[in-house]
């Protein structure tokens, strides 16, 4: 169950060049704790030591060995972006290839004004050179004709900056922001509704007794087997007569009712002493005290179980928010991962890097709440 969850993480760290390749790589270039002071260096040179960057007036020095200096000098360039014809970085950076006993050192300086996150390089290295080693390992070696085409994303990265650049590039490449406050309020309010209702029907069905509690019970209970896809049309069709598409409303209203909350915190119910029941009554206490005093407070780790399933299911969910909404501004944090996704391919290091900024909420929160959500699933009955 673990090696997804590894494969995730170390590909989250993983240069474009290492997660497309077919062969497994393990241990990612950037983990190794061999390039983190390379990369302080290199980033207390730009900017920082730990985020890097590139200041005016900084100059970065990248020295790469060769088997035999004598056979050409490598070319040198700060490439742009795709389809842009002027680049500031590119433009007001300067590049010195110097001559070294064993190789090359290329010297960038920023002879602007302007601050950069992060410098792009490629270089070509002829191929009669032999073998080479640069101090900081390229995120990508392509051969090129008589040249070996070297890529780094960023050659003033400082340590963090060089480990997680997937992970701010992926915070940059969509408003994940917005992702997190829309998928974070939906939850929240499915989760508080959801267990206003199922706490009162659950308490209903479980202590108050009437004609056909039974039979109704088992009607809700059957509804569980039908398949949620054919709900889809039909709620959708409402909620367009009720202008409620691309809202709140949309993504929260048609999920606070869960037969699932109402079994489960029935079975809760269930479990606790009748004795109790008998002695509010004895006191001359209605079904709402009894509720709110005495089974609301016992049943707070079956509150907790039900919360965290609902809250999981509101927080994962995707084809709903893919159907009833479509602007950016109410995307979901698992429709924006979509954005790493294209005709052009997928970037596997970005994408993995945001669907461990996506789950890591949900984890941390079980971390908090697992005792209660053991307790809750021991004591309601389900084994």
């Amino acid at each position: 169950m673990a090696f997804p969850f590894y494969w995730m993480l170390a590909t989250s760290v993983k240069s474009p060049q290492e997660a497309q390749q077919a062969a497994p790589i393990w241990l990612p270039q950037r983990i190794h704790p061999s390039n983190w002071a390379t990369a302080a260096r290199l980033g207390a040179e730009g900017s920082g030591r730990w985020w890097g960057g590139f200041q005016p007036g900084r100059t970065v020095r990248l020295h790469i060995e060769v088997e035999d200096p004598a056979a050409g000098v490598p070319r040198v360039r700060v490439p742009k972006p795709p389809a842009v014809f002027s680049d500031p970085r590119s433009e007001s950076t300067t590049i010195e290839v110097v001559p070294t006993e064993d190789g090359w050192t290329i010297e960038l300086t920023n002879e602007g004004d302007q601050t950069f996150t992060k410098l792009p390089l490629v270089v070509w290295m002829p191929k009669e050179a032999g073998r080479f080693h640069a101090e900081l390992p390229p995120d990508a070696v392509r051969s090129q004709r008589g040249y070996w085409r070297l890529e780094w994303e960023n050659v003033s990265p400082g340590v963090f900056g060089y480990v997680f650049h997937n992970y701010r590039e992926a915070w940059h490449a969509a408003p994940f922001g917005r992702y997190f406050y829309v998928s974070f309020v939906t939850a929240g309010l499915q989760v508080a509704g959801g267990l206003l209702i199922a706490t009162m029907a659950a308490f209903a069905f479980a202590r108050i007794r009437f004609p056909g509690r039974e039979t109704l019970f088992l009607l809700f209970v059957a509804t569980m087997m039908i398949p949620g896809e054919v709900l889809l049309i039909p709620n959708y069709i409402l909620l367009a007569k009720l202008h409620w598409l691309d809202t709140f409303y949309a993504l929260i209203v048609p999920w606070l009712a869960s037969v699932f909350g109402i079994f489960l915190l029935r079975q809760f119910f269930l479990s606790l002493p009748q004795d109790l029941f008998d002695a509010a009554r004895i006191d001359g206490a209605s079904y709402w005290s009894m509720l709110w005093r005495i089974a609301f407070p016992l049943a707070v780790p079956g509150l907790i179980t039900y919360g965290i399933f609902a809250f999981l299911g509101a927080y994962n969910a995707l084809l709903w928010p893919l159907i009833v909404t479509q602007s950016p501004e109410m995307r979901t944090i698992q429709v924006g991962l979509q954005a790493f996704i294209g005709e052009a391919g997928s970037d596997y290091g970005q994408l993995m890097a945001a669907s461990t900024m996506a789950i890591l909420p949900v984890v941390i929160g079980y971390f908090f709440a697992q005792r209660q959500f053991i307790q809750g699933i021991a004591r309601s009955g389900i084994k």
